[in-house]
């Protein structure tokens, strides 16, 4: 693709989405992010739960791109994503919503606004191809006990992002998945937990209290002391922030580009053998580490 090219990068505020607009920005590709001032990066506030929102957001990139007639749009980097961590019952209504709402129906919304322009794009110009980039985990490969509803949302994600490669091979286009591996101490997924889960633990009813009230005072008291609030740009992993490039950056880019450290993959090849049930149970408590009570 000749001319500059364009990044509409969502949830750039800290950790990963921070890391990934500033190394595309020093690679020489222009993002339009919440950050980076400056940097070559535009910053343009965005809720991608709200439609306005996200039709603001499309109409602050076709104002950079008419401003500059050498910017051509190269990819959309769904980022953005919530996290809570509990086990299904405890967690509220809104808490499941949410996490679908942001991590799922806030990329289908933003590919849905961006989609025609992209696709006009690929047509137009020659070499390496525009391109959607959902960021999913390793819980969407393997969804693991008190990360259900985060586990839906990412595998609903990695499984849109293959149908959506199929549909858009044949324009020029190209969908893939970024799979980051570990890296919560570096980014402010978790940094709500400690008033999730006590809004998890006031909203039980009394039975449930008894019942669970233990557990979720001890997982509270040891998420919150490791879900500090982080630094902006805390993210300091080479082999995450240059594996992105890779799939940001590849002419013709793989469906699925994957970090994990040995832990993960240890544990998660160990996750994929046909164990009994039990022992993957075993496996996944040694893997995650949680209080018992």
């Amino acid at each position: 693709m000749s001319g500059t090219r364009v990044v509409a990068i969502t949830g750039c505020d800290s950790g990963l989405g921070w890391a990934i607009a500033a190394r595309s920005a020093r690679e020489g590709l222009v993002t339009a992010a919440q950050a980076l001032k400056k940097l070559c990066a535009h910053p343009c506030p965005l809720d991608v739960t709200d439609q306005k929102s996200v039709t603001a957001f499309k109409h602050y990139v076709d104002q950079l791109l008419r401003d500059n007639p050498d910017y051509k749009l190269h990819a959309i980097v769904n980022n953005a994503g919530v996290m809570t961590i509990g086990d299904y019952e405890w967690q509220r209504p809104s808490m499941i919503e949410a996490t679908i709402n942001v991590n799922l129906l806030g990329a289908m919304r933003v590919v849905s606004t961006f989609l025609p322009d992209l696709r006009r794009t690929a047509l137009q110009f020659q070499g390496t191809k525009p391109r959607v980039i959902n960021i999913a985990s390793h819980c969407g490969l393997q969804p693991l006990a008190g990360f259900g509803a985060y586990s839906a949302s990412k595998a609903g994600l990695l499984a849109w992002t293959t149908a959506l490669r199929l549909e858009l091979a044949p324009h020029g286009l190209a969908a893939l998945a970024f799979v980051p591996g570990g890296f919560v101490a570096s980014s402010n997924l978790l940094s709500k937990q400690v008033n999730y889960g006590s809004s998890m633990l006031e909203n039980l009813d009394e039975e449930q209290k008894s019942y669970y009230g233990k557990r979720i005072t001890a997982l509270n008291n040891y998420l919150g002391a490791v879900s500090k609030e982080t630094s902006y740009d805390s993210l300091k992993d080479e082999v995450i922030i240059e594996t992105f490039l890779k799939a940001l950056t590849e002419d013709n880019p793989k469906e699925l580009y994957k970090v994990e450290s040995w832990t993960y993959w240890f544990y998660y090849n160990l996750l994929k053998l046909p164990l009994p049930e039990s022992i993957r149970r075993r496996i996944m408590k040694m893997f995650l580490s949680f209080p018992d009570k």
